[in-house]
């Protein structure tokens, strides 16, 4: 198990104006136990390239590795066109970092749910063949009320989309541990999770507390727990 902070924890600072990246890589380089990060797109003050390379930079002078980068889209909620191009545009950012995997949800769907569930396929199939091209792996992550919500959904998605580009992202607990061949990242909840799921992943899990008001008392707290 290797520990990474997503920047979706300190959320509620980054949307007040009182945190900048720079600060909350600095937090993380403040807790040893943690060896990467875990990027948000949407923390982005500007995507430049020129900001994208102080990012990556401060990174390594920091011995931090970024883990991934993640996105709040919600994939299959609305029409997919605009979100395939916003994929695209993540995947693209994620490659200039440096980031091996982008990690996103789908949403819940509406109208017919078969239609809703083919359009999410085609999302998934032109999406994976930009990841390919730009050498960023899709890690998807289940969620409880939307497309891809149980094992089932996630066998069929990942069947039908038929790309090595398409892995997922489970959840620290024991029953989906039978996903850890295709996963490639971890994440965890303040509350919930199994430390025996966390301990047998060899990758990196992503701890994100999804109030968005971790602060540093509190993630010292939860790091020394894990510890």
């Amino acid at each position: 198990m290797r520990l990474a902070l997503s920047s979706r924890s300190f959320a509620r600072r980054f949307e007040r104006g009182d945190l900048t990246q720079f600060e909350w890589i600095d937090i993380c380089c403040a807790q040893p136990e943690l060896g990467g990060v875990d990027l948000s797109h949407e923390h982005f003050p500007r995507r430049d390239a020129d900001y994208l390379a102080q990012i990556k930079k401060l990174c390594v002078d920091r011995q931090l590795t970024i883990a991934g980068l993640n996105t709040a889209i919600a994939l299959g909620d609305s029409d997919v066109d605009p979100q395939i191009d916003a994929l695209k545009e993540a995947l693209d950012d994620a490659a200039s970092l440096g980031a091996p995997l982008l990690r996103f949800g789908c949403g819940a769907g509406s109208g017919s749910p078969g239609i809703a569930w083919r359009e999410l396929i085609r999302a998934l199939k032109y999406a994976s063949g930009h990841a390919k091209l730009r050498n960023v792996t899709l890690a998807l992550t289940p969620r409880e009320g939307t497309l891809v919500a149980t094992d089932a959904d996630v066998k069929r998605a990942v069947k039908e989309c038929d790309s090595a580009w398409l892995r997922v992202a489970i959840p620290a607990a024991v029953a989906w541990e039978p996903y850890s061949r295709d996963a490639v990242i971890m994440t965890m909840q303040p509350r919930g999770y199994e430390v025996a799921a966390t301990l047998r992943f060899r990758g990196f899990v992503s701890l994100e507390d999804e109030s968005g008001e971790l602060d540093e008392a509190r993630l010292s707290r939860w790091v020394e727990a894990l510890r």
